[in-house]
């Protein structure tokens, strides 16, 4: 048997990339691996917990594959996929030792001892963990904050702190010369901070932030989506503007078109929040423009303002709720 008869035989087979089912899978292997480490190692249990950490693996594994473009439906291939697509020799080599002794446990009654089992045990994490360090990035989340501020403010420190418990990488760049912002070096210094985009790519951004990550998305050459973008207090029009030299400032933003198409197309999807008291205004002006030009979701928040410390907002679970569904 090789990789070549898997996809023959039909017990392998291309299919498309689905982002959701990879997702799933790997949410799935981490609820196996966590409900094996819950269960205590005796005679009894270690059968279980040997087949709960495969099962962990293998999902993994089937993850992989999708994210490949393949879909698996014999283990033993799963050996072939490391070894011939991946060119990862010594782990299809160590995967395939493992599910033998899987199946000799499960299938054949093997008896093992503790020490045995422990030994198996470790295996399995340990390949599992080079594999999600070699295969899947991290999610990394940028927090783009806005005009006249810095990443110590507002709800910013509150988001990071609550995302990376979760598991994410996030960062809060402070943005040059925040008090008078100009496109050309925002935009520079998101290049800087990003590198380059990929699917873990998360983009959570407030006010002016938000109108820097989608010139920054329009520019950029990747032909790929995202993974998520979520706007805070967003605008493409502002009213009530403090004086002219305000005004001055913001004139670029306002005015400097943006290629909505190219936004739009690195976006697997966008979640906007509004305030029903934004301080200026235009709430269902932007509002239609998000939804009409980029497909966003909007929910109007009662009585955030502009979604700053000033206005008491310190803390906005609406964003990790949104965030809970990855």
């Amino acid at each position: 048997m090789d990789w070549a008869n898997c996809l023959k035989n039909r017990i392998a087979k291309e299919i498309g990339i689905d982002l959701e089912l990879i997702e799933s899978l790997k949410k799935t292997s981490r609820n196996k691996l966590l409900s094996m480490e819950k269960l205590s190692l005796d005679n009894s249990t270690a059968a279980s917990k040997i087949s709960l950490a495969y099962d962990s693996l293998r999902e993994i594994l089937e993850a992989l594959a999708v994210k490949r473009g393949y879909k698996i439906y014999n283990h033993e291939c799963y050996t072939y996929f490391l070894k011939e697509v991946l060119n990862e020799l010594a782990k299809g080599d160590e995967f395939d030792e493992l599910r033998k002794t899987r199946n000799n446990i499960n299938y054949y009654g093997k008896e093992i001892s503790i020490k045995e089992a422990k030994e198996i045990l470790e295996k399995i994490k340990k390949l599992r963990e080079e594999i999600l360090e070699r295969h899947f990035k991290d999610k990394r989340v940028f927090i783009i904050h806005g005009w006249d501020f810095n990443p110590e403010m507002n709800w910013y420190p509150w988001l990071k702190k609550i995302l990376e418990d979760k598991g994410f990488i996030v960062e809060v760049p402070e943005m040059p010369n925040t008090s008078e912002p100009k496109i050309d070096a925002w935009l520079a210094h998101l290049k800087k901070v990003i590198g380059k985009l990929d699917n873990e790519t998360y983009f959570i951004a407030h006010s002016i932030g938000c109108q820097a990550v989608m010139r920054f998305l329009e520019k950029e050459s990747y032909n790929g989506k995202i993974g998520k973008a979520i706007f805070v207090a967003g605008w493409f029009k502002l009213d009530n503007l403090e004086d002219k030299e305000v005004k001055a400032i913001a004139n670029p933003w306002l005015n400097t078109q943006i290629n909505f198409t190219k936004v739009k197309e690195k976006l697997n999807n966008l979640n906007v929040f509004l305030s029903s008291n934004e301080p200026y205004g235009n709430i269902k002006e932007n509002e239609k423009i998000f939804k009409e030009k980029l497909g966003a979701k909007v929910t109007i928040l009662k009585d955030k303002g502009h979604f700053t410390e000033d206005d008491g907002v310190t803390e906005l679970p609406e964003i990790v709720g949104e965030m809970d569904l990855e």
